[in-house]
């Protein structure tokens, strides 16, 4: 089948739920061979093909855990023929000084990592997660603090990921992410 054949859009017949919303973390996984041994867009599905590094059955990553109900991956039309806008949204109000210390990291590497946002849900191929990012490189991260007026206001960071070109408008991963261990020079 081509890219531009078209296919049908049915209805799911088998009931299952399929609620909105995404879970309270996400997973930064560098685009380094020790991290991805190979990753590709699949032309008859939605999602990425990729390979752990070799010895390995899971990618690894870092983890962001976030206020609850504060995630969001959202899309937008780039116009015909030129793929989607993909931005990653979150909240951190308990650790802003680690996501601080991160987003500068972040900022700082010329876009060669993937975020992997858990949607809740496990499939025949495993569990899955929206992706934001491609194989090469284009995302990037900012963020904004608030400090809040009053001692009950919403306060926190809210960072966000934004990939320019993603060939679907929802991109998916299926399978499993563990937490890389810190380097001891990640902790001064």
């Amino acid at each position: 089948m081509g890219l531009c054949d078209l296919r049908h859009v049915k209805a799911n017949k088998d009931c299952q739920e399929n609620p909105a919303g995404l879970s309270s973390y996400m997973m930064v996984v560098p685009l380094d061979e020790d991290h991805i041994a190979s990753i590709a867009v699949n032309d008859n599905k939605n999602k990425y093909d990729i390979t752990p590094p070799s010895g390995s059955t899971a990618l690894k990553g870092f983890k962001v855990e976030f206020k609850s109900n504060t995630g969001k991956v959202s899309s937008e039309h780039n116009g015909e023929g030129t793929g989607w806008t993909h931005t990653g949204t979150w909240r951190v109000d308990t650790n802003e000084d680690d996501m601080a210390v991160l987003g500068r990291r972040l900022n700082n590497m010329g876009g060669h990592y993937l975020c992997f946002f858990p949607t809740g849900k496990t499939t025949n191929e495993g569990k899955e997660w929206k992706v934001v990012g491609n194989p090469d490189g284009d995302i990037q991260y900012s963020s904004g603090n608030d400090s809040g007026s009053a001692r009950t206001d919403d306060h926190g960071t809210t960072p966000q990921v934004v990939c320019n070109y993603q060939v679907y408008d929802t991109m998916k991963w299926f399978g499993s992410i563990e937490e890389e261990e810190e380097d001891a020079s990640s902790s001064n």
